[in-house]
């Protein structure tokens, strides 16, 4: 096996502070041009440049907490290893293009050289993280190899994701505009989690696009091919860097796809069974497309998901965690134990760390949100009764489909994750998607709430 050479600790060196505000001034430039652009047709781009450089900032902060507090993680072993690949093409763009497309083996690593350095081997040899090595890697051409600009860079990129998200729920609740751009454009955690070079940031951006993909094609029926493309390669990339996403997706995706034709159904009785049909369809195909692909998938494939899980679960709970984990009870992989804990895994996944859990400054600060989670979700059950909340969640496809990518995401998370630092990381995924559904029931209800005292105060003055 060839030699495995990293590139040790990265500093931000002076010239790259010098450069950042050219930058970012170049990036405020064009996104204030696509804000006067578009504003006139959509006042929500009134959001824009604020929720652009919300995200820098907070990928400036990401880079700082992680070099200077952390002293590296994942993020830095990415940037290592898409140094590697960044000088091979450099050096060897033959090489360079088999790496880049070709899959990653022994015989491929040996392409790589002393004075390439190599990727670290257990991101390169793992489909998921390299993946995202793949994807960074032509970065560092626009950044001359820096970390700080490559992370600003990125987030550029991944805020087309994030921005479109934020159109899909304010084109079908405009009224809710603030709210949602809280809860898609500067929520803290969103904006420190999803801002670095990670999977998250990816993963995140990319469901963006095939949710605002969907809206376009199948909702609004906007046939282009504009739409098609980047349905499918944010799809694919998806598929290999995080691919359960793919299957928290198609429930509400196949429910808000069919909900026109659904709605025109005259018979109530009908249309309640079509319902849990769709639902029942879009599982049991979301099972084979796992179980069809499964020689791509790795430990995601459904024969190794149970080993995955208990595995997981060991190793997040070690000592080099420092503490900062807690353990659900997994004792019995089977699908009927692991069913049994979904509300502990769900409250997990949603609401911890609490605020007592926190360790540092990071996890009290989301432990202050999740307590803001838990106040919005007790408020808005409280608020509707069970058999209206049912009812109106699937009645507006667009709720029924946050909420049900929110709650399989949030449980199979709680579920996977026995460490509070992975917990917060990885759902950013959903956060947004949860987010935005509570703050649909609780405006709703209040909307009711004004219309029923309104038609009250009618009624009193005609007697």
């Amino acid at each position: 096996m060839a030699q495995t050479v990293f590139f040790g600790y990265i500093y931000i060196h002076f010239w790259e502070m010098l450069a950042l505000p050219f930058y970012l001034l170049i990036i405020y430039i064009i996104a204030n041009r696509i804000k006067r652009k578009n504003i006139d047709k959509n006042p929500f781009y009134k959001f824009y440049v604020w929720g652009l450089f919300a995200k820098m900032a907070g990928g400036i902060a990401f880079v700082l907490v992680y070099l200077f507090y952390w002293n590296g993680g994942d993020t830095t072993s990415y940037f290592e290893s898409s140094m590697a690949m960044k000088n091979l093409l450099l050096v060897d763009p033959s090489s360079w293009l088999i790496n880049e497309f070709g899959s990653a083996n022994h015989e491929h690593l040996s392409l790589f050289s002393y004075d390439t350095g190599y990727p670290l081997p257990y991101m390169y040899f793992n489909p998921q993280t390299d993946m995202v090595i793949r994807l960074v890697n032509p970065l560092l051409l626009l950044t001359f190899s820096s970390y700080l600009l490559t992370t600003i860079i990125l987030d550029w990129i991944a805020y087309a994701g994030i921005w479109r998200l934020f159109l899909v729920f304010t084109d079908h609740y405009p009224n809710r505009k603030n709210l949602f751009a809280l809860a898609i454009l500067f929520f803290p955690s969103v904006i420190f989690w999803g801002s670095g070079i990670l999977k998250d940031t990816i993963t995140l951006s990319c469901t963006g696009w095939v949710v605002y993909c969907i809206h376009r094609v199948f909702v609004q029926k906007q046939r282009k091919w504009g739409l098609y493309i980047p349905l499918l390669l944010n799809l694919f990339i998806i598929f290999f860097i995080k691919p359960y996403v793919i299957f928290a997706l198609l429930p509400g995706s196949l429910l808000w796809i069919f909900s026109n034709q659904i709605s025109v159904i005259r018979n109530s009785a009908f249309r309640l069974i079509i319902v849990p049909l769709i639902l029942v369809i879009s599982v049991g195909g979301g099972f084979y497309l796992l179980s069809f692909l499964g020689q791509y998938m790795g430990k995601f494939a459904l024969e190794n998901i149970a080993t995955t899980l208990v595995v997981t679960q060991n190793d997040l709970k070690k000592d080099y965690y420092h503490g900062h984990s807690f353990d659900i009870g997994i004792t019995d992989a089977s699908p009927i134990g692991l069913i049994s804990k979904f509300p502990a895994a769900f409250v997990a996944g949603v609401y911890r760390p609490f605020i007592w859990e926190s360790g540092n400054v990071v996890m009290l600060i989301s432990g202050l949100e999740n307590t803001l989670l838990l106040l919005l979700t007790i408020s808005s059950i409280f608020r509707m009764n069970v058999i209206a909340l049912f009812r109106k969640i699937f009645r507006e496809p667009l709720l029924f489909f946050a909420l049900s990518f929110s709650i399989f995401f949030a449980f199979s998370v709680g579920l996977s994750t026995a460490n509070f630092g992975a917990l917060v990381r990885f759902k950013i995924a959903y956060l947004p998607f949860f987010l935005c559904a509570l703050f649909i029931l609780i405006k709703r209800n209040d909307e009711n709430l004004e219309l029923g005292n309104v038609n009250l105060a009618h009624e009193s003055r005609a007697d």
